[in-house]
């Protein structure tokens, strides 16, 4: 199903204070100043210079490597004995975060009085960053998504956010290269404008896989014009599984479900 996303860029009242633990380069905007950042964008780009930028879609600077040094030992284990059979990616699920942001699709951001709201291209996921002091619901203490939760404010020209409670994830810091996440997965974002470039820079930790922190700075240029149009075909994503040799073949064969078929 196709269709339309149009953005309609707001202004709203100041939300004071800071993230505790959190430390943020000030904008250069008056406190007063709340980023428009709603619109369209391309695929966030990593500097064009450095060990981490150049060359192709510019996005290795986002990206946990399966020999990154930041790994654990626990990670390295977990890449080993978990195989390929095992990713959920075959069966269509989505890019974790912050992952997501390294797939080169665009992506819509939509500023409401309450809420942000986040569409990548890729499988038309939604995040919402939640702002304070407009009353949401705190999720219950044994309550964890996918997406985790996410909760924001306007800070110095900026829009930082926390995101926490997340859910374990076999592939929740690299889908491509078995690098799992676990419940303690925590990541910051702050967007700013400069110019008519969206900046985010993104620090993202997990103390059971990552030795030190995931950081960057990316930035994104406008978008002209795009669609929402994607699909995942499920036979189609699990078809690479009939030619992939087994890590454990002494294993009984994994009959998948049908999720077309309920009993």
């Amino acid at each position: 199903m196709q269709q339309r996303f149009s953005v309609r860029k707001l202004v709203y009242g100041i939300v004071a204070g800071a993230f505790a633990g959190l430390v943020l380069v000030r904008a250069s905007t008056a406190a007063e100043a709340i980023p428009e950042i709603a619109g369209l964008w391309q695929m966030p780009q990593c500097p064009s210079t450095g060990a981490t930028g150049g060359g192709g879609l510019n996005r290795r600077c986002m990206e946990i490597a399966e020999n990154d040094a930041k790994l654990t030992e626990r990670a390295k284990a977990y890449h080993d004995a978990i195989d390929e059979f095992a990713q959920p990616k075959y069966d269509c699920a989505p890019m974790p975060i912050p992952m997501m942001w390294s797939e080169p699709y665009s992506f819509a951001i939509e500023q409401l009085e309450d809420r942000v709201l986040i569409r990548y291209g890729k499988e038309e996921v939604v995040r919402t960053i939640w702002l304070e002091g407009h009353g949401f619901e705190e999720p219950k203490y044994n309550e964890f998504f996918y997406y985790g939760h996410s909760v924001g404010r306007y800070e110095n020209g900026a829009l930082v956010a926390v995101t926490d409670r997340f859910t374990f994830d076999s592939q929740g810091w690299n889908a491509d290269s078995r690098i799992p996440s676990s419940t303690q997965k925590q990541m910051f974002e702050r967007f700013t404008k400069e110019g008519d470039t969206l900046v985010l820079e993104v620090t993202a930790t997990d103390p059971f896989f990552l030795k030190e922190p995931l950081t960057y700075r990316v930035t994104s240029k406008p978008e002209a014009e795009w669609d929402f149009d994607w699909d995942c075909d499920l036979e189609a994503s699990r078809s690479i599984l009939k030619i992939m040799a087994p890590q454990y073949p002494n294993d009984p064969p994994v009959n998948y479900i049908d999720y077309q078929a309920r009993p």
